[in-house]
């Protein structure tokens, strides 16, 4: 038996982000997200980059086959203002909280928010300075 992949798990979060219009990357910002132009002087898109963790593997019987799996992800999002961010934080939770992910192979459960305290936070070493919030979700899956 092979672990369970984690990879799968992130595409399904990145479809569900996708299908509720937050523009979202992998790593790194997306292209439709950020400055539109010149920074400070053009439109900013707010946008979500995703990191996810590599994922938990969890025996589920006495033979320990390691075939559930616990996934943790984290979500950095970041606007030109403070604003930006609350709505676009508002947006994701929006968007996962309580939703079931699609995994092929797999039986998904309902993403929940992990509780962290960051506050929204102004970026000074760019310029013109982002704002951005951080907040983790997870959600457990089962082979099907």
């Amino acid at each position: 038996m092979t672990a369970p992949a984690a990879k799968p798990h992130t595409d399904a979060v990145v479809s569900l982000l996708t299908a509720a219009t937050v523009a979202v990357g992998r790593g790194k910002p997306p292209s439709t997200g950020g400055w539109q132009g010149p920074p400070g002087a053009s439109n900013f898109v707010p946008y979500a980059v995703i990191y996810p963790f590599t994922g938990r593997d969890e025996a589920t019987s006495l033979a320990r086959t390691h075939d559930s799996l616990d996934f943790t992800f984290q979500l950095t999002c970041v606007g030109a203002v403070q604003d930006q961010v609350e709505t676009l934080m508002d947006k994701v939770r929006a968007a996962l909280i309580g939703i079931t992910p699609s995994v092929a192979s797999r039986t998904a459960f309902a993403i929940y928010q992990v509780p962290i305290d960051r506050p929204v936070t102004r970026d000074d070493a760019v310029a013109p300075p982002v704002h951005y919030g951080i907040t983790q979700f997870h959600f457990r899956s089962d082979p099907t």
